[in-house]
C-alpha cells in the first residue's frame, strides 16, 4: 500500500483522491461523541479528518505517557484512529512538538519549561515573561531538541502502526505548526537572543560565516572588520538596514534548520508524505524555505492556510480578493516549483462570531478557482478545553464551527457540501491550467519592512504595503476586481526566461532593490516584456548603495517627493488620463520625466509609457488603488494600461462585476459584491449563454464547464455547476438563480427537480433553459 502524488492530487495505491477534510481535535470532544461528529462530517462529503496530537496532553508528567485513554478518555489516540478508519476516513496527523491549536503552551509541557527555562527564547534585554500564552522556545537549543526526540520516540511508534502503508488511515504527517518563533518573528528584535544564538561563535556567527565574506559584510554594514565575532546581533533600527534584514533572514534559517532536524527524525518512522504549514507565517519569505529544502534534498510538502477574521463577523467580501489572489499566487509559485500537491490545511470555518454562507462560499470557491484543489476546514468540530488547558476563549473552543459543541450544524455547511461535490465530480479540474498573462513580482525584503512598519529616515517611499498593495483598497484588489487573473513571482528566484512567459509584469517599488533584480527587470523589457512599475523607481541596491539601473535603462526620472505616513496628513489627489477623468489617488504624486505621457495632475506628467528594445514600460508616479464607485475610473485605467501594452484577456464579459477566472475547460465565475449581476461571456470562441443572460442574484461562485465530457456526453457550456455524473444522468447546481442554460451534445429525455421552459436544437447541440431549485438533474438517452 502506497501514498504518492502526481503534483496535483494524492494517489492512494495509484488512485487519485481529492483531499476534502475537516479538523476534529479528539482531545476536546467527549469520547462518546466522536462517532456522531465523524458521521456528520461524512454526510457533509468530507473524506479526511485532520487532528493534532498535543504533547502536554499525552505526557502530562515527565515520562508518563497515555495514548489509550487510561487517565482520561479523551487521551485515547489509538481509539480515535481506529474509529476514523472504521468510518472510512483518511487521517492527517500533526504531532507537533508545537501544535498552536489555541491550546495551553501550544502543546509544550509546562514541566519541561519549569525544569529547563534555558530553552526559552530571549529578548535583547533578557528573559521574556514566563506567563504568556505561547512561550517561544529556542528551536535549536540542544536540551529542547533532546526532549522533542524523546516525545517523538513515544508518539511515532503509535503513528507508524496506523499509517496507510500499514493498513491504517494516516496518509500524511505534518511537522510542528507554523514555526515562527511563536510569531515573534513578526517583530524585528523581540527574539531570539538566547545564549546559544548570540554567544561568540554561536549560531549567529556561524550563519554569517556561511553566507558572507568579511569584505561583503564591511560593505553591507559600513564598518571595518577583522573577525566575525565583532558583529553583534542588531537590537534596534539604528543599525544599518542590511544588518537588520540579515538578522531576520538568520532567524528564518534557524527555523529551517529546526525543520530539517525534525524531518530526519520523522523519516525514520514514516513512509507517507511529510508536510509543513506556513513556515514563518510569512509569504514572500517562502523563497527561503524553497531554497533550503531544495539544497538539502528534503521532501516536505508545503501547505498553507487562509484566515480573514478573528472574533468578529466573517467579512469576506470583494475587498479581500487582492490579498487572496496574492497569497494563493505566491503559494502556487512555490508549490509548483516543489512539485507537490497544493493544500489549504486550515481553511477558516471557525473563529468568527458568525460565518455567513455566501461569504464562506466566496472564500471556499475561490481557493480551487485559483489552484488549491485539496481543502481542509479548520476548526470543523467545536469542542471544550479540559481543565488546565483553557484557550483564548476560555472553556469552550467552538467559535462558530460548522459542527457545534452540541453537535448541531451551522449555515456554512451548505457551501462546504456542494463545493466538495464539484471537486469530486470533476477531478480533471485539478489539471485544468491556471494560465495568467499577467504577473505581480514581489521583492521579499519589502515584506519585512511592511511587517515591522519600519521606514528608514532617508527613504522617500512609505513601507505601508498593507494600505497601498495588499489591503482592501490595495493595488492587488484593483487587479482582481478588474478581471486580471495574475500569477505572483519572486524577483530574486525567477529567471528572465520565466518572466518572459508573462506578457505583463507589475512591480511595486520602494527606494531599494537588489542589483540583480533591477537588472532582470531591464532585461525583461529589452527582450520583449511589458513592465508596469509604481509609485517610484528604485535608486539604491541591496547594500543601500546608489544604483539606478532601471532609471538609466528606461531614460525616465521620477520626482523625489517624500511620501507621508501620518494617516491624517495624507492627501487625496485627482489624476487624469485620456478618457479617464479625476481618478483619485492617495499620498504624494510624483512627476515622471521622459517617455510618452499617459497621466497628469494639471500640467504635471505623473505617468509615462516607454518603448525600449522589444518591450515597454509604464512608469507611474502614484499609487493605483481600488475604489469602488459608479464611474469606476480605476478599473478603466487598468484596462487602458493593458491596451497600451497590447495585453488581451483570454475572455470577455459584458458585466464587469462578474469576475471570471479561466481554468482550461472550466470558468470560475464569481459574484463577489453581492448585488445582482447579469451578462454574457466569450471564451474559447464561444459566446454564452445564447438564449438568456447569465444571472447571479447573490454573492457566490459557479464553476462552468466549457466543452467538458461526462461519459458519452459533452457539455458545450452551462450556466450551472456540474456536481454529479452517472450513466444517463448529469446533476447541476445553481443556487444563484432559478434558471440555468445548458448546451449539450446528446439527447435529453427529461429533467428532475426542474422544468424545461425553452429548448433549441442546432445540429447535434441541444440548448435548454431550465427553471429549477438549487440542484437539478438532466436525464439523457
Amino acid at each position: 500500500m502506497q501514498v504518492t502524488h502526481n503534483g496535483k492530487l494524492y494517489l492512494l495505491d495509484g488512485e487519485e483522491i481529492v483531499i476534502y477534510g475537516g479538523t476534529l481535535q479528539f482531545f476536546r470532544v467527549p469520547r462518546d461523541a466522536w462517532r456522531d461528529r465523524l458521521e456528520k462530517m461524512k454526510r457533509h462529503g468530507l473524506n479526511t479528518v485532520d487532528t493534532y496530537v498535543a504533547w502536554n496532553w499525552h505526557e502530562p508528567e515527565e515520562g508518563k505517557f497515555d495514548f489509550t485513554g487510561e487517565t482520561h478518555p479523551q487521551r485515547d489516540l489509538v481509539g480515535f484512529l481506529e474509529l476514523a478508519q472504521d468510518l472510512g476516513f483518511y487521517v492527517i496527523i500533526r504531532p507537533g512538538p508545537y501544535i498552536c491549536a489555541e491550546w495551553k503552551n501550544g502543546g509544550i509541557p509546562q514541566w519541561l519549561i519549569n525544569k529547563h527555562p534555558e530553552i526559552l527564547a530571549r529578548s535583547p534585554n533578557g528573559p521574556l515573561p514566563r506567563d504568556i500564552y505561547y512561550p517561544p522556545i529556542t528551536y535549536l537549543h540542544p536540551t529542547y531538541l533532546e526532549y522533542v526526540m524523546k516525545w517523538y520516540e513515544h508518539v511515532f511508534p503509535i503513528i507508524r502502526d496506523y499509517l496507510y502503508t500499514r493498513g491504517g488511515p494516516i496518509i500524511n504527517v505534518t511537522i510542528d505548526d507554523e514555526p515562527s518563533y511563536w510569531e515573534t518573528i513578526f517583530q524585528a528584535f523581540l527574539t531570539d537572543y538566547n545564549d546559544i544564538v548570540v554567544k561568540e561563535n554561536g549560531l549567529w556567527h556561524r550563519w554569517l560565516k556561511e553566507n558572507f565574506t568579511l569584505d561583503q559584510l564591511e560593505e553591507r554594514y559600513k564598518v571595518k572588520l577583522s573577525d566575525y565575532v565583532e558583529i553583534a546581533p542588531p537590537k534596534a533600527f539604528s543599525e544599518p538596514l542590511p544588518k537588520v534584514l540579515d538578522w531576520h533572514h538568520f532567524k528564518i534559517w534557524m527555523v529551517n534548520e529546526y525543520v530539517k532536524t525534525l524531518y530526519h527524525k520523522i523519516k525514520g518512522y514514516v513512509d507517507v508524505p511529510i508536510s509543513i504549514l506556513d513556515p514563518y507565517l510569512l509569504l514572500a519569505a517562502w523563497r527561503h524555505f524553497y531554497n533550503y529544502v531544495k539544497k538539502n534534498k528534503l521532501d516536505i510538502h508545503l501547505w498553507t492556510e487562509f484566515w480573514y477574521s478573528f472574533y468578529r463577523s466573517f467579512d469576506f467580501k470583494e475587498d479581500k480578493l487582492g490579498h487572496l489572489y496574492y497569497k494563493v499566487g505566491i503559494y502556487r509559485y512555490y508549490v509548483d516549483k516543489l512539485g507537490t500537491p497544493p493544500l489549504s490545511i486550515e481553511t477558516q470555518s471557525s473563529l468568527a462570531n458568525v460565518i455567513e454562507r455566501d461569504e464562506a462560499e466566496l472564500l471556499y470557491g475561490l481557493l480551487p478557482s485559483l489552484g488549491i484543489h485539496n481543502i481542509n476546514y479548520y476548526l470543523y468540530v467545536g469542542g471544550e478545553n479540559p481543565r488546565g488547558y483553557e484557550s483564548h476563549n476560555g472553556v469552550t473552543w467552538d467559535v462558530y464551527s460548522p459542527i457545534s459543541l452540541d453537535g448541531s450544524e451551522r449555515q456554512h455547511v451548505e457551501p462546504i457540501k456542494w463545493i466538495g461535490k464539484f471537486l469530486k465530480a470533476n477531478k480533471d479540474f485539478a489539471y485544468s491550467p491556471f494560465h495568467a498573462k499577467v504577473a505581480f513580482a514581489m521583492y521579499e525584503p519589502y515584506e519585512a519592512l511592511n511587517l515591522w512598519g519600519y521606514r528608514p529616515e532617508n527613504f522617500k517611499e512609505s513601507v505601508n504595503l498593507n494600505e497601498y498593495l495588499f489591503g482592501e483598497r490595495g493595488l492587488l484588489t484593483l487587479l482582481a476586481m478588474s478581471n486580471v487573473p495574475f500569477d505572483v513571482i519572486d524577483l530574486e528566484n525567477t529567471t528572465v526566461e520565466e518572466m518572459l512567459k508573462y506578457e505583463q509584469i507589475w512591480v511595486y517599488s520602494l527606494d531599494f532593490m537588489a542589483r540583480e533584480a533591477q537588472d532582470k527587470l531591464a532585461e525583461y523589457v529589452e527582450k520583449g516584456g511589458n513592465l508596469v512599475i509604481l509609485p517610484m523607481l528604485p535608486y539604491l541596491d541591496e547594500n543601500m548603495n546608489e544604483y539606478r539601473k532601471l532609471e538609466e535603462f528606461l531614460g525616465v526620472k521620477v520626482g523625489e517627493e517624500i511620501a507621508r505616513d501620518n494617516y491624517r496628513l495624507i492627501p487625496f489627489v485627482s489624476v487624469d488620463a485620456e478618457g479617464i477623468d479625476r481618478m483619485i489617488t492617495r499620498n504624494v504624486v510624483r512627476e515622471v520625466k521622459g517617455g510618452e505621457p499617459i497621466a497628469w495632475v494639471g500640467e504635471k506628467v505623473v505617468g509615462a509609457l516607454v518603448k525600449k528594445g522589444k518591450g515597454s514600460a509604464v512608469i507611474l508616479g502614484f499609487r493605483l488603488q481600488y475604489y469602488s464607485s459608479y464611474h469606476d475610473m480605476h478599473r478603466k485605467f487598468v484596462d487602458k494600461i493593458l491596451e497600451l501594452q497590447g495585453v488581451e484577456r483570454d475572455f470577455k464579459v459584458t458585466d464587469r462585476d462578474i469576475i471570471v477566472i479561466p481554468r482550461g475547460n472550466y470558468l470560475a465565475v464569481i459574484n463577489p459584491r453581492g448585488h445582482t449581476v447579469k451578462g454574457r461571456i466569450s471564451y474559447n470562441g464561444i459566446e454564452f449563454p445564447k438564449l438568456a443572460e447569465l444571472e447571479m442574484r447573490n454573492r457566490g461562485v459557479l464553476f462552468l464547464p466549457v466543452n467538458v465530457k461526462y461519459g458519452n456526453y459533452e457539455i458545450v457550456y452551462s450556466t450551472a455547476t456540474v456536481v454529479g455524473y452517472e450513466d444517463g444522468k448529469i446533476t447541476f447546481r445553481n443556487h444563484l438563480s432559478d434558471t440555468s442554460e445548458v448546451a449539450i451534445k446528446g439527447d435529453v429525455r427529461g429533467v428532475e427537480n426542474g422544468e424545461i421552459i425553452e429548448e433549441k436544437q442546432e445540429g447535434e447541440v441541444t440548448t435548454l433553459i431550465v427553471r429549477h431549485s438549487s440542484e437539478f438533474t438532466l436525464l439523457l438517452r
